[in-house]
């Protein structure tokens, strides 16, 4: 009995076995997805995002386009519902300004010793606050003396401020819940400082005197040092700014004397406002 089924179960197999291919081939094939390179492999090195950078050689004279002041981030002027007024390198330069009170005589809704002169009242006796510290003794929006700040981190309103070393200001007017910790009810005065410039070199050099016997010079020198040998991309810069000022007033023979040296470098992945020079 076994002998006579083999030669059917012979013949069985040898069917199916020549109908298995066929019926396959009349299948959907799932085919597998292809393997997906990462964006660093495409490149051939490591993926860096762009920082919050504002150009300021999109800037035209005394026209500012972006701030960083807003939203701490790199918005557009006219996107913002604040009132905020950035004064550029430019104007610094051509006002002659080198505090906060010569930055003060020439914007709108803003008050120096120029303008203004705040007093306070302690225990029956008048102090003027002017003579003790000149720095804070001014007010925005007619509140108070606004908060200073240094690349939007919070800086102490006693610190002297002096323009050598500063590419632009950044005055907000009134709070801004969007910078916490920053925006007073008065404003909020943001130094942009200088920053190296990695694509050109630049060299500037000013002299000034005054009628009460005073002098100031001051130097900007801007050099990169380091280039990419692949591209000529600016890797590494480094920039000097110096100051010598010595003040006379007319209360002889008081006078005040002011030395000041700063070095910044800079690479690609630097957060601020670039110089336009």
């Amino acid at each position: 009995m076994n002998a006579s089924a083999d030669p059917v179960s012979r013949l069985f197999r040898q069917a199916l076995a020549l109908l298995l291919p066929a019926l396959a081939a009349t299948l959907p094939a799932q085919v597998a997805p292809a393997p997906v390179a990462s964006s660093s492999a495409a490149s051939g090195g490591i993926v860096e995002l762009s920082p919050f950078q504002v150009n300021a050689s999109q800037d035209r004279g005394y026209q500012a386009s972006n701030t960083l002041s807003g939203t701490r981030l790199n918005t557009r002027l006219e996107d913002l519902a604040a009132s905020i007024t950035v004064v550029t390198k430019q104007q610094l330069l051509d006002a002659a300004a080198v505090d906060l009170n010569d930055i003060f005589l020439n914007e709108a809704n803003t008050e120096g010793i120029y303008q203004y002169t705040e007093w306070q009242q302690d225990r029956g006796y008048t102090i003027d606050v002017v003579a003790q510290n000149p720095q804070i003794a001014n007010r925005v929006r007619g509140l108070g003396s606004a908060n200073t700040a240094i690349g939007n981190f919070a800086s102490s309103s006693a610190i002297p401020i002096d323009t050598y070393n500063v590419d632009a200001v950044e005055i907000s007017r009134g709070p801004n819940s969007n910078i916490f910790g920053l925006g007073e009810a008065s404003g909020t005065v943001n130094l942009i400082p200088s920053q190296a410039n990695l694509t050109r070199e630049f060299f500037s050099f000013t002299a000034r005197a005054d009628s009460s016997g005073g002098w100031r010079t001051s130097f900007d020198l801007n050099r990169p040092i380091l280039r990419s040998r692949v591209d000529h991309r600016g890797l590494l810069a480094v920039r000097l700014a110096g100051v010598y000022e010595d003040r006379e007033f007319e209360r002889k023979p008081s006078r005040d004397k002011t030395n000041l040296l700063t070095a910044s470098p800079s690479r690609p992945a630097s957060c601020a406002r670039t110089s336009p020079r």
